[in-house]
């Protein structure tokens, strides 16, 4: 497929390029190349939470679209985003269901581990968003 969009990734995020090389030309960077001279001519930014995303990074670039790869935002100047019409998403949720398995696992090894029963016993949650919601419902599941 020929398309004009040109996208510029973080080369360490897995499988951007084969993501995006089918909707247009990919430019892989690594973090620190990731300037405003480089994406200047970019139509879609993905980064990684390393790289600062404010008006000196976008100023007088083409890039109409931003997306992180991360749940964090606070390296995305989200207002300057709006501002100027530049959408942008998050990967917010991203990991939750693998990280509440994890938990859950743990929880379940540290009752085989020290020989007792999870009947009858409580856990704290601090935070419910993502990540706590499901480790609640995997955890409410075992009683």
């Amino acid at each position: 497929m020929t398309n004009d969009l040109h996208i510029v990734v973080n080369k360490h995020t897995p499988y951007a390029v084969k993501a995006f090389e089918r909707i247009g030309k990919v430019t892989a960077l690594d973090t620190p190349e990731i300037t405003a001279d480089r994406v200047k001519d970019a139509d879609i930014l993905i980064v990684r939470s390393e790289t600062k995303v404010n008006q000196s990074l976008l100023d007088g670039s083409r890039v109409k679209f931003v997306g992180t790869v991360t749940i964090g935002t606070d390296h995305v100047d989200e207002k300057y985003l709006a501002e100027n019409g530049i959408k942008f998403v998050s990967a917010a949720g991203s990991n939750s269901n693998s990280v509440s398995e994890y938990i859950t696992a743990v929880v379940l090894e540290l009752a085989h581990y020290k020989c007792f029963s999870l009947n009858g016993k409580s856990i704290g949650i601090v935070g419910v968003g993502n990540v706590g919601s499901k480790v609640w419902r995997k955890l409410e599941a075992l009683e």
